[in-house]
């Protein structure tokens, strides 16, 4: 089984589709956005520290500020999906045969996908119910349904790359070994080595 990420298998062409591609582009734009909002959140908390100081409210930047954190859980689900950066539960997983593996992969990612499906189902009955009734934030005034824009969104794209780790598992028996903790921080120490080894 290879330890490939996705996006590595599709420039080798197992699929490299326009259909994928194009679903490669919009999550590297919801990427982009969520960096962004981000930037924005960092750029907020600073002003808070420095209003508060002189007596200035906040009240509306923290409505905001939770505002995007929903927006960026949302947004995130799916590129990290895609980068492997979920925490998985892998004392099991990592003991069993690669056939076991396989077969739980599919299930899992699976009852990732009908998940996601009604999260979107949800997310839209929320955001025809607050257009309907135009309910909006308490501060800021922002209009409800836009806010919730962001749940069907993201999990419509996190659906999509659990259905891209299911087609990869039975079509091309090529899933990436979920990353743990460990293997993360071993990646980053062995990079920073690299790093100084130069200048030594």
């Amino acid at each position: 089984m290879s330890n490939k990420p996705a996006e590595e298998i599709n420039q080798a062409g197992q699929l490299n589709s326009k259909i994928w591609k194009v679903l490669d582009k919009a999550t590297e734009i919801i990427f982009k956005i969520s960096a962004l909002l981000m930037l924005v959140i960092i750029i907020t908390i600073w002003y808070q520290v420095f209003a508060r100081l002189g007596g200035v409210s906040t009240k509306g930047i923290v409505e905001l500020d939770g505002y995007i954190i929903i927006w960026l859980c949302f947004f995130g689900i799916a590129y990290a999906l895609k980068k492997r950066r979920h925490i998985r539960v892998d004392i099991i997983y990592r003991h069993l045969s690669e056939k076991v593996r396989t077969i739980f992969l599919i299930i899992g990612n699976t009852i990732c996908v009908f998940f996601s499906l009604i999260l979107v189902w949800e997310g839209i009955k929320l955001i025809k119910m607050y257009y309907e009734i135009e309910q909006v934030s308490l501060i800021l005034h922002i209009p409800l349904y836009i806010i919730y824009i962001g749940m069907p969104v993201g999990m419509i794209l996190f659906a999509i790359e659990a259905i891209r780790e299911v087609v990869l598992t039975i079509n091309e028996r090529k899933v990436a070994t979920p990353v743990s903790i460990e293997a993360i921080v071993e990646q980053e120490v062995e990079t920073l080595e690299n790093l100084d080894e130069p200048n030594k």
